[in-house]
């Protein structure tokens, strides 16, 4: 989800606990994953190769997955995180058997992960007798976060298990969370050029129908979690606009029929990223007034748009028709600036809900 991956992006510092000896320097990437997977991995204790395997397993599929798609489309921000979750779990048994856990304490654990919104670097911390907010905590090992009893002082073997479960679940989360960090990265980068695209060569909009379109990719930010609702909008609903067409009547008098006409576009819609000008990029049907001989002066009409910027549509007066083009004339009057903060303000009120 998007505010977990921002929350990564500005909170998560990737460090690297490896497994060999050979890469004590050295950040594991999927790149160098099938090297690392070669080398010798220490003494891992034998209750815990079901969670190295899987450990391994992950470290696998997430590379070759992430490396042959470079695009996070609508990807889901938790699916790292519950994959080492479900492992975590999976090795309850072992965990509280060769630790000082018990049921409960697990239980406090693992809400904990799940409370953030990725899996920080797992470390035990040492502490003596103490008291937090009229609890009293016991001397021992305890978690990243210093809530729950990992180890007793004097269990050594629990500090060597609970070293090593840390060491393996730290190999996999820092190697997942980089990938995530570098494609969410090429996201970023890419959703920049769409808004520079789209201040380019998007509809100049009136200030209501501004309001309209921001305001529609807030309510849209509010109620889904799809990062594609980083990138601007692909269509922008026009209402209300005022133009100024070249329409021509063939039953008006003579000297009557070909007119600058006042147009009022009453609703339509654009897709202003169209590629292909011969294909049209929006529609409008659209009120129109001129002062003209031999037909009524008020009448209607629906315009197809081309590229965005130019009209092309069929006008009727009464029982008279005609066809009218147009150039959109407010593009001489356009305001990158003004458009983006109208957005901008927008996404940040939708952000500011999400309790970063």
């Amino acid at each position: 989800m998007f505010r977990r991956l921002i929350y990564i992006m500005l909170l998560y510092g990737i460090t690297v606990t490896p497994l060999s000896a050979t890469s004590i320097n050295e950040p594991l990437t999927c790149e160098k994953l099938e090297m690392h997977l070669q080398q010798p991995q220490g003494n891992i204790p034998a209750v815990l190769l079901p969670f190295a395997s899987e450990m391994q397993t992950l470290q696998k599929y997430h590379c070759n997955k992430e490396l042959t798609t470079y695009i996070l489309s609508n990807a889901d921000y938790t699916a790292t995180n519950n994959l080492l979750l479900n492992a975590i779990k999976n090795q309850a048994t072992v965990i509280i058997t060769n630790t000082d856990l018990d049921n409960a304490s697990f239980n406090k654990y693992i809400d904990i992960l799940q409370s953030s919104p990725y899996i920080p670097q797992q470390d035990k911390k040492v502490f003596g007798p103490r008291t937090i907010n009229n609890t009293p905590y016991p001397a021992g090992y305890y978690d990243e976060r210093e809530q729950v009893l990992l180890c007793q002082p004097s269990n050594n073997n629990c500090v060597m298990f609970i070293d090593e479960f840390f060491r393996l679940l730290n190999q996999s989360q820092s190697l997942l969370g980089s990938e995530d960090s570098r494609n969410a990265s090429i996201f970023h980068t890419n959703a920049s050029k769409q808004w520079d695209q789209f201040l380019e060569d998007s509809l100049v909009q009136m200030p209501w129908e501004l309001w309209f379109n921001s305001s529609r990719l807030y309510s849209q930010r509010q109620s889904s979690d799809n990062p594609q609702l980083l990138l601007p909008p692909s269509y922008q609903y026009i209402f209300l606009r005022p133009g100024l067409v070249y329409d021509f009547v063939s039953n008006a008098e003579d000297g009557s029929q070909n007119k600058a006409t006042l147009m009022l576009e009453g609703i339509g819609i654009d897709a202003w990223d169209r590629k292909q000008w011969y294909i049209p990029s929006g529609v409008s049907v659209v009120g129109l007034y001129t002062d003209r001989d031999g037909v009524d002066d008020l009448g209607w009409g629906v315009a197809l748009r081309f590229k965005t910027q130019f009209m092309l549509g069929a006008s009727f007066y009464g029982s008279d028709s005609g066809v009218f083009l147009s150039v959109d004339l407010l593009e001489l009057f356009r305001d990158k600036k003004e458009t983006f903060k109208q957005y901008k303000s927008a996404f940040y009120e939708a952000q500011s809900e999400l309790n970063l």
